[in-house]
C-alpha cells in the first residue's frame, strides 16, 4: 500500500487521546552510550503484565522446553482450547527490539484466539541481545518453528495445520516472522505456512530500501529526532543485536525467493508523528514509529506479486501503542483488529463484539 506524501503526512498528526497521555507524562533522559537493557526489560515486563491483567481466564496453558541447535534450551508457551477438536495452529514471536520482551506478551491475545478460533497458539521465546548476538534470536525462532511443525498434530499441540498454520509477530517478532516466511519458501516445514501476521514489523534497513521505493520511505527520517525511538536509539538497538542489514534472516527484504510465493498476509501499521515536545515514559513505550513505511512498502511488493493482503493503519499512533495505552479507544480497536485480522487469515469472519469479549474489552 503506497500513500502520497500528503497522505503520509496526515498519518503524522498525533491521535488526540494519545497526545493527552504522552504530553502529561515526563520521559527520563536516555544515555544512548550506556543503555541499561535490564531496566528496559523490567519496563517491558511491567507493560506486558498490565496488559495481560485484563485477559479472560486461561483455557489449557503449559510451557514446554525445546533444544536449540547449539545445545541451549528454549521455551514455548502453549495455549489450547479445552475439549475442542484439533484446530488451526498459530505461532507467535514477541516484540521488543531484540533486547527485551517475553513469550508472555501474547497471553491475552492467545486466550482470545483459543476462544474465537478454536486455535492452538504457541508463543515462542528467543534469546535476547546484547548477551546473544545476531543471528541467535532468528535461529532460535527457526528451530522452534521446525519443532512446532513437526509436532503440530501430536497430543501436546493438538492442532490441525491443514485448517491453517499462521506465523506472526509484533515489531521485532514481526521481523522474525517475515524473514522466516521467506526462508520457508526455499526450506519448507513439515506443514506449510498458510498465512502471516505482521504487526508493526521491521523488514528493511534504511540503506536497503528497494529501488523505486526511495520516495516512499520517509518515516525513518521523519522520526530522526523522535522522543524515544529516534534514529540514534534505533541504531543503538541494531548495534546491540548485531543485526546484519544485508542478511535475509535479519530483514525479509533481503531474501531472494519470489514475493509471489508468500502466503496471505495481514499487516497492522502504526502511524508516526512529528512533535518534539511529546514526552514518553521509558517503561511505557518503545518509541514513535519509524517502521511505518517498512510495512507499507512490503505490502505493496506482496500485492504486486499477487499475494492477498489486508492492512489496518492507526494514524497518529506511536510504535507499539497496542499495549502501551490501555483503555484508549484506538488502542482497544487495534487489539480487536488483531483478532478479527487473524480470523480473516483463516477465512473466518469474526464479529467485532465477539472479538472484544474474548479480549475482555468493550466493543469498539
Amino acid at each position: 500500500m503506497l500513500l502520497s506524501r500528503e497522505e503520509l503526512s496526515r498519518l503524522s498528526v498525533m491521535d488526540p487521546t494519545i497526545a493527552e497521555v504522552v504530553n502529561t507524562t515526563p520521559r527520563p533522559e536516555i544515555d544512548l552510550a550506556n543503555i541499561d537493557w535490564n531496566k528496559m526489560r523490567v519496563g517491558m515486563k511491567a507493560m506486558e503484565d498490565a496488559y495481560n491483567a485484563g485477559a479472560i481466564p486461561a483455557a489449557d496453558e503449559s510451557y514446554h522446553q525445546l533444544p536449540m541447535r547449539d545445545g541451549f534450551t528454549s521455551t514455548i508457551k502453549i495455549h489450547k482450547p479445552i475439549d475442542a477438536a484439533p484446530g488451526p495452529l498459530i505461532a507467535l514471536f514477541f516484540g521488543g527490539g531484540f533486547v527485551c520482551g517475553s513469550l508472555e506478551q501474547f497471553t491475552r491475545t492467545a486466550r482470545a484466539l483459543n476462544k474465537v478460533l478454536g486455535a492452538t497458539v504457541v508463543s515462542c521465546a528467543y534469546r535476547l541481545a546484547p548477551e546473544y548476538q545476531f543471528p541467535t534470536s532468528q535461529l532460535d525462532a527457526l528451530d522452534s518453528m521446525k519443532w512446532i511443525a513437526e509436532n503440530a498434530t501430536g497430543s501436546l499441540l493438538h492442532s490441525d495445520p491443514s485448517k491453517g498454520f499462521i506465523i506472526g509477530g509484533i515489531s521485532a517478532g514481526g521481523a522474525i516472522a517475515a524473514a522466516l516466511s521467506r526462508l520457508f519458501q526455499d526450506e519448507p516445514l513439515a506443514h506449510p505456512i498458510t498465512a502471516q501476521w505482521l504487526a508493526i514489523p521491521s523488514v528493511m534497513e534504511e540503506t536497503r530500501v528497494p529501488k523505486g521505493y526511495e520516495n516512499y520511505y520517509i518515516s525513518a527520517d521523519e522520526q530522526a529526532d523522535g522522543p524515544f525511538l529516534s534514529k540514534k536509539s534505533r541504531k543503538a538497538m541494531q548495534k546491540a543485536s548485531g543485526r546484519d542489514p544485508k542478511s535475509p534472516l535479519g530483514y525479509a527484504i533481503n531474501a531472494t525467493s519470489p514475493f509471489s510465493g508468500q502466503p496471505k498476509t495481514y499487516f497492522q501499521v502504526d502511524g508516526a508523528f512529528r512533535d518534539s515536545t511529546c514526552m514518553i515514559p521509558l517503561t511505557v513505550h518503545i518509541g514513535m514509529d519509524p517502521l511505518r513505511d517498512d510495512a507499507l512498502i512490503y505490502d505493496d511488493l506482496l500485492t504486486k506479486a499477487g499475494v492477498t493482503t489486508k492492512v489496518d493503519i492507526y494514524p497518529g499512533c506511536p510504535h507499539g501503542h497496542f499495549s502501551s495505552f490501555a483503555g484508549l479507544e484506538i488502542t482497544d480497536r487495534a487489539n480487536i483488529d488483531s483478532i478479527v485480522g487473524l480470523g480473516w487469515l483463516l477465512g473466518k469472519e469474526i464479529p467485532r463484539d465477539i472479538a472484544a469479549e474474548a479480549l475482555g474489552l468493550a466493543a469498539r
